[in-house]
């Protein structure tokens, strides 16, 4: 009976896998990438390069109400490249299984569907999103990036074995990433969870450190440009694009002087590619050096226009609100490192009682927070539970850190990778995305472990399958939190030294 139930509710449980993958595929990736092409967009334009509108998807044109659904559909399908094809299948599956594990925990906590078939689904998801993460994903990367003048066409299989190399490299290294001394044996798939959790927590702590000097940074008060300023820097662009177009056609001039007559001889004609004008070369020389000018002064126009705006963004009463807000915020990222400092100077023993765990590592901030929601009226939180609820909203509040550095973090990658096409920038973005949401979503896993511990198993009865719980199967979390706390602590030092220089200089090329 018990095998006839586990099939049943298995089969549920891959009804909703393919409901939430489908459903991904069509209503949540509809705006998100097109967002994403936005934002490569932009990053091309603000590293001067010119976009290729070539391989633009159907999609996201309107369409004539004449023409027949199916037909449409068929066409849409037909143009759409396959790096977009990809992209949008990993970010799927991903979502469906990170949702997937979700709902078993939640399962678990109410005690829905059979014990061994909440098992063999988490089981499932978690290889799948491993499998994802760790090979699918930079097999993702390695296809769109290795030829993006093929990029409309299917891979080939040589195409394919060639890309599989890097891929192999990235596991043959991440195999070499030392495991904690007290993680216990366990299979393949646990020791590749927690590799992969020790390079998740590097990648999560640096985005969290990025995140809090960029939030801190951004609400730091300073003072706003005026319309002289903004006027004074108008006018020297404006001179400065005189002298380009000056420059221009100097070079136009000096290159049309330079055309040899038909008449003369073969000597003759070859005599000046040989020796060269100096003249020309120095009025070169000139253009690229007022061109790279140019391009600094309209960066810095546009930011004094976008300051400006902010400034009177700040004075109407949403203004205000979201200022004070973003204040408090920093206030919290500047507490979070500092707190990451006192954890690496005075680190907390390990306990083995798990609520003297987990108020160990919750901090005073997301406690305080903690007890005003247990003031309200329709919140009851019981005194012992407080501390787990704190390291929720701590969780929470770092989330949030790494949403706020992302869209830095993704223009910069555009801007690395030179992407050209907007579609293949959004791509990448999106694979990108992907995979940070399943290492972010493993590493909140290993720290809810810590919030709601499994129950020890008894040495004279052993694991049973009919009485496993799924947090059972997950490293903890305390033998990562010092790694968090420096990555987060040399990401934000790096951070912090890059937007100091960037304002000096700033403010020299004003001046």
């Amino acid at each position: 009976m018990s095998g006839s139930t586990v099939a049943l509710e298995t089969a549920l449980l891959t009804g909703s896998r393919l409901c939430l993958f489908f459903a991904c595929r069509k209503y949540l990736l509809r705006n998100l990438y097109h967002d994403l092409q936005d934002l490569s967009a932009h990053s091309s334009n603000d590293t001067g390069i010119p976009l290729d509108d070539t391989g633009v998807e159907l999609d996201t044109l309107p369409t004539s109400t004449t023409t027949p659904s199916t037909r449409r559909d068929a066409v849409v399908v037909a143009k759409r490249p396959f790096h977009s094809t990809i992209s949008r299948a990993m970010f799927s599956l991903c979502f469906s299984e990170s949702c997937t594990m979700f709902l078993l925990l939640m399962c678990q906590a109410i005690d829905i569907f059979h014990v061994r078939a909440r098992l063999l689904n988490w089981n499932i998801s978690l290889s799948l999103l491993l499998a994802a993460i760790l090979a699918l994903i930079p097999l993702s990367y390695s296809l769109v990036l290795s030829d993006r003048m093929h990029m409309r066409q299917r891979p080939s299989a040589l195409r394919v074995c060639l890309n599989m190399v890097p891929v192999g490299l990235f596991l043959f290294f991440l195999s070499y990433i030392p495991l904690p001394s007290a993680l216990p044996s366990a299979n393949i798939v646990v020791t590749a969870l927690s590799r992969l959790t020790v390079l998740g927590t590097i990648i999560l702590g640096a985005l969290s450190g990025f995140g809090a000097i960029n939030t801190a940074w951004t609400f730091f008060p300073v003072p706003f440009p005026t319309e002289e300023d903004v006027r004074i820097a108008d006018d020297g662009l404006r001179r400065i694009q005189h002298d380009l177009l000056q420059r221009r056609a100097d070079v136009q001039k000096l290159e049309a002087a330079q055309q040899p007559d038909p008449d003369a001889s073969w000597f003759s004609k070859m005599m000046p590619s040989f020796s060269g004008d100096p003249q020309l070369s120095s009025v070169r020389q000139e253009l690229s050096g007022l061109e790279a000018l140019e391009y600094q002064m309209s960066r810095n126009l546009e930011q004094l226009k976008q300051r400006q705006a902010d400034a009177k963004f700040a004075r109407t009463l949403a203004g205000k609100a979201f200022n004070w807000g973003g204040r408090l915020f920093a206030l919290y990222c500047a507490y979070r490192i500092i707190n990451s400092i006192l954890n690496l100077l005075l680190p907390s023993r390990r306990s083995s009682d798990p609520e003297e765990a987990a108020k160990a590592g919750a901090d005073m901030i997301s406690m305080g927070l903690a007890y005003l929601v247990g003031l309200l009226p329709s919140v009851h939180i019981p005194p012992e539970d407080v501390a787990v609820i704190s390291r929720q909203i701590s969780l929470a509040l770092v989330g949030v850190i790494i949403l706020s550095s992302l869209r830095l973090v993704l223009r910069g990658v555009a801007r690395v990778l030179r992407v050209t096409s907007r579609n293949l920038g959004a791509s990448l973005m999106l694979l990108i995305l992907a995979q940070l949401m399943g290492i972010y979503l493993l590493s909140t896993l290993v720290q809810l472990r810590t919030s709601f511990p499994p129950p020890p198993v008894r040495p004279d009865t052993g694991a049973n399958e009919d009485s496993v719980n799924l947090f059972s199967t997950l490293p903890e979390y305390q033998l990562f939190g010092a790694l968090f706390d420096g990555s987060f602590l040399i990401a934000a030092g790096a951070s912090a030294l890059v937007r100091w220089f960037s304002d000096r200089i700033n403010r020299l090329s004003e001046e």
